[in-house]
């Protein structure tokens, strides 16, 4: 069916354009992320109409509401921004049922629900896009984060000496042990080096170039406040809100607050796009990784 293709379209036109957003001001804005999720629904309520079939636009209004739970969980855990929120709500409804005239192209796994599929390899894909960002803006500032790290050698020396030793010896035990416990403990035991290290470095990343210092007036709303913001012993801002507010912003400027320190997030956005191909050619990745 030809309304098969327009949501696949509609869906990476939105992508492209949010990506393009987000790597530029590290922003999506509100009218493509609302008149995503509107598109969403009348383009399901055609297709219902089409079809003579409730259960399309009844299964979207369900999308809709288990997405939203999703996106606000994602949102004030602060695992993602408010646009990156926002805008998964409307590829859950748009990617409710995968789109059967693709079946002719690709082969695609689809054990489970298609959003649920989509979702699910987002977190996978949106976790290995994270890592290789960091380890590429690590790589390009190296020069800062080894200043960083020789001026808080302090703290990560304690954690070195307490996790090195340890993996490296369930190491060696693990050569004098038999089969199949020698394999286990080994794969175990390397698989957590590569972790640590790996937490480690994204950390140092995070601490000496994503933590900033900036004027309130480049604020922009769903900005992470990194440290509370005080005036005369009066919490104004708390670490803990998941997002600063337009109103938070006009709060600052009245009491004068120059300058506050944010955590700067990534432009999360092209990860989404690159889950959405791989969920349609690919179906559910998690089962060929």
């Amino acid at each position: 069916m030809i309304i098969d293709y327009i949501f696949v379209f509609t869906a990476l036109i939105w992508l492209i354009f949010a990506s393009i957003s987000d790597i530029k001001t590290r922003e999506v804005p509100d009218w493509l992320n609302f008149s995503l999720i509107l598109i969403a629904l009348a383009l399901k309520s055609i297709q219902s109409i089409i079809a003579k079939d409730i259960s399309i636009i009844l299964y979207a209004l369900a999308a809709l509401a288990v997405f939203l739970l999703l996106a606000n969980l994602m949102y004030f855990t602060k695992q993602w921004g408010g646009g990156d929120a926002k805008l998964v709500i409307g590829l859950g409804i748009i990617f409710t049922q995968y789109p059967s005239s693709l079946l002719q192209l690709f082969n695609p796994r689809l054990t489970i629900p298609f959003s649920v599929t989509f979702f699910l390899n987002l977190l996978l894909i949106g976790a290995v896009y994270g890592i290789i960002y960091s380890f590429i803006l690590g790589v390009k500032n190296s020069d800062k984060i080894i200043i960083y790290y020789k001026e808080n050698k302090k703290h990560y020396k304690k954690f070195n000496i307490i996790f090195i030793p340890l993996l490296s010896l369930s190491i060696v035990i693990s050569f004098f042990l038999k089969n199949p416990l020698n394999y286990l403990l080994l794969s175990i035991s390397i698989s957590l080096f590569i972790l640590y290290f790996i937490l480690l470095f994204t950390r140092l990343v995070e601490s000496s170039l994503m933590i900033k210092e900036i004027n309130t007036n480049k604020l922009t709303e769903g900005d992470w406040i990194y440290k509370p913001v005080y005036y005369k012993n009066r919490l104004l801002i708390s670490r803990k809100n998941p997002g600063i507010t337009k109103k938070d912003i006009i709060l600052l400027k009245k009491y004068k607050i120059r300058n506050v320190i944010i955590k700067e997030g990534i432009p999360f956005v092209p990860a989404f796009l690159i889950s959405t191909v791989i969920s349609l050619i690919f179906g559910n990745f998690w089962l060929l990784v």
